[in-house]
């Protein structure tokens, strides 16, 4: 299964040296309709999504790319989400890791794979749909240096995400439309 030709063109090569203050996302998960709010994000410049459906490719990838964290499911098309948590964290050490369940938080299933996921060594585990938000809390950033980290360099996307939080909806709607 390949992602949706709408999220494709996010899956880069490492020849394409993405800026280095961008970070780069690993998605390594069968189901690629989980991440659309977060390539809404890569749309806007704020990170690198790559899309990965095996360990053994998303193992590849890590070796060409530097990647600042890794969104997993608990089963992948090769090997158990937990088992290749555990793999990666033996090869490339001090990366974020977060697995992803789509069983409602609180439930059986999730709470399992909760428990799985810290034992693995898993920074968290979250639930679709996956928001830069959720990236941000992942990778620990204080509140004060997000807005750097995640920092676009095109002045379009740098005044849309400069957008003040109390600006209403009619005026959000307006800087969409100049924008676009």
């Amino acid at each position: 299964m390949s992602p949706p030709a709408l999220l494709t063109y996010h899956d880069r090569d490492a020849d394409d040296r993405p800026d280095d203050k961008v970070p780069n996302v690993v998605v390594v998960d069968p189901r690629f309709d989980c991440y659309q709010p977060l390539a809404a994000s890569a749309r806007m410049g704020k990170l690198n999504v790559h899309f990965r459906s095996s360990g053994a490719e998303a193992l590849k990838l890590a070796r060409r790319l530097r990647v600042d964290a890794w969104l997993v499911a608990p089963e992948l098309d090769d090997i158990s989400g937990q088992d290749f948590i555990e793999l990666l964290r033996a090869r490339v050490g001090g990366t974020r890791l977060a697995m992803v369940e789509t069983a409602e938080p609180g439930s059986a299933t999730w709470e399992n794979t909760a428990r799985e996921a810290v034992e693995a060594g898993a920074a968290a585990t979250l639930s679709p749909p996956i928001t830069f938000h959720d990236l941000e809390h992942l990778l620990g950033l204080p509140v004060e240096e997000r807005g750097a980290v995640f920092a676009d360099a095109s002045p379009t996307a740098r005044a849309f995400v400069a957008l003040p939080i109390g600006v209403s909806a009619a005026a959000v709607a307006i800087a969409v439309l100049m924008l676009g």
